[in-house]
Order: C-alpha cells, then structure tokens, then sequence
C-alpha cells in the first residue's frame, strides 16, 4: 500500500479517536528536533529521540481508552455506534510511521513496544503514572528522556511540564508521539524522513476543508512544522463552526429525525479560504425499516445518512464523494457525482478504503447489505429534507433560491455511474411521488410549487428575447409558470412518472393564453417575439381571431379573412416601393427571417388576408391607391408634383417602368391603361 494512504489511515484513525472523546481541537506538529540521550530511561530508547510526528487533541484518555489502545485487533468502541473510531484495525496504522508510539495524557504516559526489545522480554510496553513518587522523580529528573514531551506540552498545553507533573498530577489532553522510523525493523521497512513528512502534511492539506465537515466534535484541526533550531511554523489550520440562528427540524410525526443547519469551514493556509456549508442530518426512526433496525443492533450502525452541500460556489459534481465520517480516499470508487456530498455509517472494505456493495461475490454481506439499504430507505428521504429545507431557507433570505436547483442530481453527469445513477433516479422517485413542492414560480421566485402544478419553459432552442416574452405574457395572465435549468428538466424528463400530464410551454399553449388576455397590453417587441413563436409549428389556422398580424406602421391586424385584416407582403421580385401609398398594408420589412418566412408560407397557403403580392395584385392596388387628382384625369397627361406626399416619390417611376416592362409589354393589357 502506497505510503500516503498509510499516513492518511493513520490521520484519519487519530482524528476519529480525539472526536470519540469529545475533543474539539486536534494538532498534528512535525518536529524535526533532535533530542539528548544521557538521561534516558533506557539506553534502548536513545534511537527513538530524533524526529517525531506528534498529535494532540484536547481530551484526556480515560482507563478504557487506556485498556482499549493495548488490545491489538479489538476496539472496545465496537459495541458503540455513535462513536466514529470504532474499527480495530484502527491504532495499529501508526507502526507504518514508528516503532515505538508513546502516549501522555490524563494519568498516564506510556510507551509501546511491540518487538519486545526495549524494557525486557514479554514487556511490549512501559507505563509511567503521574500519582506514582517514583515514577513523577523520573518525568521530572530524566529531562533528555522526557524533554519532547516537555516541549509539545508547553506548545499545546500552554503548562509547565513541572506543574502537571508534580501539581496538577493529570494532564487535561492526550499527546501521541510518534518517533519516525529510519532503519528498518521487524514491523516495517518504511522509512520516514523531513521530506517525506512534508508529503504527507500536503495530502491531509488536499482534503482538509472536508475533514471536519461531518466530525460531531472536532472543530478545530492544524499541522504545524517545528524546524531544529526550534522555529514554530503553522502549515495550516482549518476550523469549523455551526449556526445557531438558523436550525430546521423534521416534524415529530415523520419516520425520520432529521436537522438542517449550516457549517462553516474556515482554512488558513497559504491562502484563506471560507466555505459555507448546509448541512442535514437524517435519522430513520426504529420501527419504520424492519430490516434496517435488526442489522442497525446486529453491526451496532447507526441509520443515519449527512448530507452536506456548498453554498456560493459552483463545485464540480464529479469530485463530490463519500465520508465515513472523514472523507473516504479521492478515488472514482468514492466520488458519487451528486451536488452533495454524503457521509454515514458504511460498512466498509477491509482495506477501510471503500464502501461494500451487494456485488456477486458480496450478495450475502451483511455490511453490504447494511449500504445498500442506508441508499434506499434513508439517503432519499434525507435528500428531500434538503432539498425542502433549502426551500425555507431561500424563503427566509438565507440562501439563493438557485441553490434549490443546485441541489438536484445532474442526471447527465451519472449516467456512466451504474450505482450512483440508480440511487438519483430512486431519490427522484421519492420526490416526485411525494409530489414536493420543488419548482420556483416565474412570477416570485420564492413560491413553489409542484410538477403536477407547473407550466414548463418550452423545450428545444429558442432565443432568450422570445423566453423573455413568454416570461412576461404567462406571469402577466396568472399561469403557473416555472423557471428551471437545464439539468432540471433533463431529471424531470428521466424520472417523473406520468410525463404526458405536465403541461409544457409550446405554440399551441401560447396561442391558448393569448386568447384569455387582453394583447394590447403586450409590448410591439414582445408581439413580434410571440408571434414568431406561436408560427414555429406553422399550424396557421390556429391563428384565427389572434390581434399579432404585424404592419409597417406599427399597428398590429387580426388573422381574418376580412378585407380590414390585410397585410402584404413584397419580394425582390415585387418590391414595395411599387405600391407607394400601401405602405400600411405591408409587414414590417424588419421582421425576423425566421417570422417572414412563416407569414409567406402561410400566404401561399391562401390562409387569412395575407397575400404575397405579384403582377396581378400590383396592377390592383396601383389603380386603388393612385392619387385621387390622377383618378379622375379620364385621359391626357396628369401633374406629377413630386414635393406632394399625395404623389409618388421619384423613384416609383424608375421602379413601375421596369415593372410593366418586365410584365406588361403590352400596356394594354394593364388593367388601368
């Protein structure tokens, strides 16, 4: 096994102990000092005064703590599910790094020594005790022997050495000390020096903002680096602390006990850096999963699952993972994909680097199965307790209401997940049969309702104006409409289970509404971006009666087949600055390609009083809009006064001659020669 997941194994078991015990604060000190070796209790133990790794953590060793560190192979916490460092495997990690442990706190020091070679045959450990004379001469006479200690206790403990050991005769914390190995034993060869330590420190540094996000005690965890002239140096320090002002709580009929709150993450390093966290716990109450309770008291787990989520910061699902406590190993077994990360309980592989699954060769594993029913009956329950609580929070003004929408699994992202995408879409099941009230309404982003309630945004690619003017035309006549993300709406479309029932934004709803409103108090720009939507379908009998017909003097017509509907449309072929006094009757030459292509095809449908206008309808609406004076010349010349806006302008003639050229040679045949 690679020698940093040794370290990290021996960190994590540390920290776990300090939280079992209730500390809040644990120190992790590299001391690159060398110590003397004329006043030692034995010659032996001269090899181990060189460079150690320390660990401290505020709380004293009690006797089973001291009984339980000497059983190899057993823990006494493995009857006790609350308690995190409950794996006997646990303490042992730390021979990776050394020989001979040592361990100050309450009462106590003692020193280990598995090989046997240091305090005689059968002696696989010495133990010194603070209310002992003898034994209290010796801490304080042999200073080469004790001086590490001597010194780590003025640093963390802020004591004199003297005062505890004499006076006070109880040490208030717990000290581990663990002097680095650097010739090969009987235990190991791995060998331990400056640089390697270092490494080790920058691996705990990688996950640091993590390690205390599901800890129930520990708030406070440093490295700090002491060089051999003595200088003290802080790595790092990371701290946590939970708000108060703001707890929800599930209610007292639920099968679960679940709270939400948020925790803070503060890490002082080369940078700082804050991260804000919600945090939910939940609890399946006994009597609800039979067969949850009875491995619960078999294992002695606790069926719990944490959720945990960052606030203000976009993170890449794809590194969230899970924790069993700490976080479990960065490797793509752990990583789930989901916007949350999840911790709990888990029954794990023997290595303690991964969670166990129900896989062909672990059908029967009652640690296996103990997961695979913490995903099923309490991970989706907590998920909607997040969720929901989030809700209340954006309602409260303390988190963004688009944090809602972060929370939701991005479906896309885990399809290639076969486990982790099965546990989305049972999450999404129980949301959605639930029938959670989920998504924000457009009109107050704060009200939300559920699926069954919604009208979705419509699907496909549409431009942001013409969403835009959808928007503001449902918000204004009452619709429900609601406002999602994509990844949303994928979920929606993966998971909900009567698809057909949700009622979908499309031309045909669109065209529904406006029949229910009043359109003149619709904005020309917001007209002309509906009416391009509700023509996407090109359903063009379904206009009828719709006031969007657009002209170019601004004024909008009904499609109708009446004459007072009409509206023309030109072409290169038949340009309007042929018809000069029918500007009126012309759509706007601004329209969107996309609304003019619509409108022509439908007058080539011969829908409506919207004509494409050729020779025919040229010669007509010349001899209708000519100048009155003109009208009544019965032949001869006319006056053509072009500074009069009731005569052409100049450039007509340019145009209307090349137009009877091209389809009147023949002037005869026009209809007004």
């Amino acid at each position: 096994m690679p020698n940093q997941v040794q370290f990290v194994r021996t960190y994590r078991e540390l920290i776990q102990n300090a939280d079992d015990a209730k500390a809040t604060e644990v120190v992790f000190i590299h001391d690159d000092r060398s110590y003397g070796t004329e006043s030692l209790w034995t010659d032996e133990l001269g090899k181990y005064q060189g460079p150690a790794l320390y660990a401290y953590n505020n709380a004293a060793f009690t006797d089973e703590d001291w009984e339980g560190i000497q059983m190899a192979g057993r823990s006494v916490k493995r009857n006790d599910p609350n308690k995190v460092g409950r794996f006997g495997i646990g303490f042992n990690s730390v021979y990776h790094i050394t020989d001979v442990p040592s361990i100050f706190s309450s009462d106590h020091l003692g020193m280990m020594d598995p090989q046997e070679k240091i305090f005689g045959q059968r002696n696989s450990g010495f133990l010194w005790s603070l209310d002992d004379a003898e034994h209290q001469e010796a801490l304080i006479e042999m200073h080469d022997q004790f001086q590490p200690f001597r010194d780590i206790v003025s640093l963390v403990g802020r004591k004199e050495w003297s005062t505890v050991i004499n006076e006070d005769q109880h040490f208030d914390g717990t000290i581990f000390r663990f002097p680095l190995r650097k010739e090969a034993s009987d235990i190991s060869d791995n060998l331990y020096d400056s640089d390697r330590v270092v490494e080790l420190f920058d691996s705990f540094i990688a996950d640091a903002d993590l390690s205390l996000l599901f800890l129930k005690n520990v708030i406070s965890v440093s490295l700090m680096h002491i060089n051999v002239d003595g200088t003290v140096k802080t790595r790092l320090e990371v701290k946590s602390s939970i708000s108060t002002d703001v707890v929800l709580e599930s209610e007292d009929d639920s099968i679960i006990e679940s709270s939400t709150r948020f925790k803070v993450i503060t890490l002082n390093s080369e940078d700082h850096k804050e991260t804000k966290w919600l945090l939910t716990t939940c609890t399946m109450k006994e009597g609800n999963v039979e067969h949850l309770d009875s491995l619960a008291k078999k294992l002695s787990f606790f069926p719990q699952v944490d959720l945990a989520f960052p606030c203000g910061e976009k993170r890449d699902s794809s590194e969230s993972r899970l924790s069993c406590f700490l976080p479990l190993p960065n490797n793509e077994s752990n990583k789930t994909g989901l916007p949350v990360y999840i911790n709990a309980c888990f029954g794990l592989t023997d290595n303690r680097r991964e969670i166990k699954w129900q896989e062909e060769d672990q059908q029967h594993d009652e640690h296996a199965v103990w997961n695979e029913l913490l995903m099923k009956e309490v991970l989706p329950q907590a998920y909607i307790m997040i969720i929901q609580d989030a809700i209340k929070l954006a309602q409260q003004d303390n988190l963004p209401v688009s944090s809602v929408y972060d929370l939701w699994p991005e479906i896309a992202q885990i399809k290639h997940k076969r486990k982790w995408y099965a546990v989305a879409l049972d999450v999404l099941d129980h949301l959605f049969r639930q029938n959670v009230a989920v998504l924000s309404l457009a009109k107050d982003e704060k009200e939300f309702i559920t699926p069954s309630e919604a009208v979705f945004p419509c699907n496909g690619p549409t431009s942001s104006d013409i969403l835009a003017a959808i928007k503001r035309t449902l918000v204004s006549c009452g619709e429900n409409l609601v406002t999602l993300p994509g990844s949303v709406a994928s979920a929606i479309n993966e998971a909900y289970p009567h698809l057909d029932t949700l009622k979908h934004v499309t031309p045909a709803f669109i065209r529904g509404s406006l029949r229910r409103i009043d359109v003149h108090t619709i904005s020309k720009h917001d007209k002309l971006c509906l009416l391009e939507f509700i023509l996407s379908d090109e359903k063009y009998r379904e206009l009828e009666g719709l006031q969007l017909l657009p002209l170019n003097d601004g004024s909008f017509k009904s499609f109708t087949d009446r004459e007072e509907d009409t509206a023309l449309i030109d072409s290169n072929e038949f340009p309007r600055v042929l018809l000069p006094f029918c500007k009126h009757l012309f759509i706007p030459d601004d329209l969107r390609p996309a609304c003019s292509a619509h409108l022509k095809e439908l007058a080539r449908e011969n829908i409506f009083k919207v004509i494409n206008i050729d020779a025919k309808q040229v010669a007509e609406y010349t001899k209708r809009f000519l100048p009155q004076d003109w009208k009544q010349m019965s032949k001869g010349h006319v006056t053509w006064d072009v500074s009069s806006n009731q005569h052409p302008p100049l450039e007509w003639l340019q145009e209307f001659w090349t137009f009877l050229n091209t389809h009147f040679k023949d002037t005869n045949r026009f209809p007004y020669a």
